[in-house]
């Protein structure tokens, strides 16, 4: 078994965005198949730097499971850059920046040197120069970065020809790299003038265990949102990723023009995550702002909707709606990257016609719809179960089975 060094932007656990899901998830696979895996972050979260932390460089060694552990960079310097490229909306080229050069915190320097294999969460964690880069090392993509940035504001928009060189690059700088979704695998695919790489495809699969909601935690959260037995209840969860605006938006607009069919009808839209900056209630629209665990709220819906309908990479929303068992409504963009066939596999709704679709969806009783999902995921599993997904994309690459001389 190996050390394995995954190298991060931000930290990762508890997991907060599609994201921060992908990675950890990846991580927790490879900790179970029996590899030691260590997270580095180069910076925290906004809570991460009470005063009380600016005394220490770094968070506590954190645990996340036997073999997992996250160790985050919380130096002032590092810390201060992040929040005023956040502030002013660039992408995080300063990470990119200071790796390539190799201005890097001690920590991570000394992760890389106990490390066997090292993988690059996201473009940004470029390579590192030093006597590491002997050592086999991977990129781990949640997307084409360049795509997202294009369809960004115009401070993301200037650097999206920067990142596509990056991304062009990256088959000729790492061993090999762990694409997300068929569009990202065609891209390095394309740039790959060597035709070495495997190019393994890791989808955004989720650990289903994570996902097993229980009786009393769904009428526990549906009874402090005041819903009965007779309320159906749809949730979107979604961070503040512009797509998942545009769509939490769409879906706004759709309960304040159908207020009365919704009151009607008794169904409920629940939106969860930072994707609202604070919670609200307005008629049969919930939203929660960012919560700690997104788990109960998954057990007490009835079904899991994705308007998005621009974006790159896939949207591990859908993933966690499988794994929790519920069925999916879903835009065409938004089932991208996965195997999902409409109709028989999700409900398809272009959003202009999602009253049509929630009068389908509330036709059949919540025994039929329990059935319909599990069917689905039974069919899917192996295309997202991360461990499934993990093992099979690790299978023929010499570098995690070998034994170093």
């Amino acid at each position: 078994m190996k050390e394995i060094l995954i190298i991060s932007g931000n930290r990762v656990a508890p997991a907060m965005t599609g994201g921060q899901v992908h990675s950890l998830s990846i991580a927790r696979a490879l900790a179970r198949i029996g590899h030691t895996v260590r997270i580095y972050s180069l910076a925290g979260r906004f809570e991460d730097y009470a005063p009380r932390s600016l005394l220490r460089d770094r968070s506590p060694d954190n645990p996340l499971e036997e073999r997992l552990s996250e160790e985050t960079n919380l130096g002032l310097f590092f810390g201060v850059v992040q929040a005023v490229t956040r502030r002013l909306d660039y992408p995080r080229i300063w990470q990119h920046a200071f790796l390539s050069r190799g201005f890097i915190p001690h920590g991570l320097r000394t992760a890389l040197r106990r490390a066997d294999i090292v993988l690059s969460d996201l473009p940004y964690c470029a390579p590192v120069p030093g006597p590491w880069r002997i050592k086999p090392w991977f990129l781990i993509s949640h997307n084409l970065e360049h795509k997202l940035l294009e369809q960004g504001g115009p401070r993301q928009q200037r650097y999206a020809e920067w990142m596509r060189r990056i991304e062009s690059r990256a088959p000729r700088e790492y061993v090999d790299i762990f694409a997300c979704a068929d569009e990202d695998r065609d891209f390095f695919r394309d740039h790959d003038d060597s035709r070495q790489l495997k190019l393994p495809l890791i989808r955004c699969g989720v650990d289903p265990r994570a996902y097993a909601g229980t009786r009393e935690m769904r009428e526990k959260i549906r009874s402090d949102l005041g819903l009965g037995p007779a309320d159906w209840l749809v949730v979107f969860s979604g961070s503040g990723f512009a797509p998942n605006v545009d769509a939490f938006e769409a879906l706004e607009g759709f309960c304040a023009s159908e207020r009365e069919f919704l009151a009607r009808t008794r169904v409920h839209f629940l939106v969860v995550g930072s994707v609202a900056a604070s919670a609200s209630r307005n008629g049969n629209l919930i939203v929660t702002g960012s919560v700690p665990e997104i788990l109960p709220y998954f057990a007490a819906a009835d079904a899991g909707i994705n308007l998005v309908t621009r974006g790159s990479g896939s949207n591990v929303k859908i993933f966690e709606y499988l794994a929790a068992r519920l069925p999916v409504i879903s835009t065409t963009f938004g089932v991208r990257g996965t195997e999902l066939t409409p109709v028989t596999d999700y409900l398809p709704c272009t959003g202009v016609d999602l009253k049509e679709v929630v009068t389908r969806f509330i036709g059949d009783d919540r025994t039929y719809w329990r059935s319909y999902a599990e069917g689905v995921w039974a069919r899917h599993k192996k295309t997202c179960d991360i461990q499934d997904l993990v093992e099979s994309a690790i299978a023929s690459i010499p570098a995690f089975h070998t034994v170093q001389g």
